[in-house]
């Protein structure tokens, strides 16, 4: 495993009308980013992922056996896709985070990092088949 990696989710939720929506959380710079953290070493990457999602974003749901990543600013970032089961009201970092649905044609608008938003297109389009 690498170093300087960062372990997270790519929650998301399918509507009734079939379409697929991403979970993003704020950051305390104000931008929108994927629930994500640095690898407990007792609990591994998957748990560590499941725990950064309940951490910062108050959500908890079901790990896919899928792996996306991606560089940004020399980090490697690993990526679960998550299907959002509960989202809690109160949550660890509920006082200073906020969270919002978006969906993929909105990554631009949201997601300031182009790979997070490459991230996102490579996400949805196999999300979206998947579940």
């Amino acid at each position: 495993m690498k170093k300087h990696a960062k372990w997270g989710v790519l929650p998301y939720r399918r509507l009734a009308n079939g379409k697929v929506e991403f979970l993003v959380v704020s950051t305390t710079g104000g931008k929108w980013i994927f629930p994500k953290g640095n690898l407990i070493k007792r609990l591994g990457p998957a748990k560590t992922a499941q725990w950064e999602a309940f951490e910062e974003a108050g959500i908890t749901g079901d790990i896919k056996d899928s792996l996306y990543s991606c560089k940004s600013k020399g980090k490697t970032f690993f990526f679960y896709p998550l299907k959002v089961r509960q989202l809690f009201s109160h949550w660890p970092e509920s006082n200073f985070r906020t969270r919002k649905w978006i969906r993929p044609k909105d990554g631009k608008k949201y997601l300031s990092r182009k790979p997070l938003r490459r991230l996102l297109r490579s996400a949805s389009s196999k999300v979206g088949k998947s579940s």
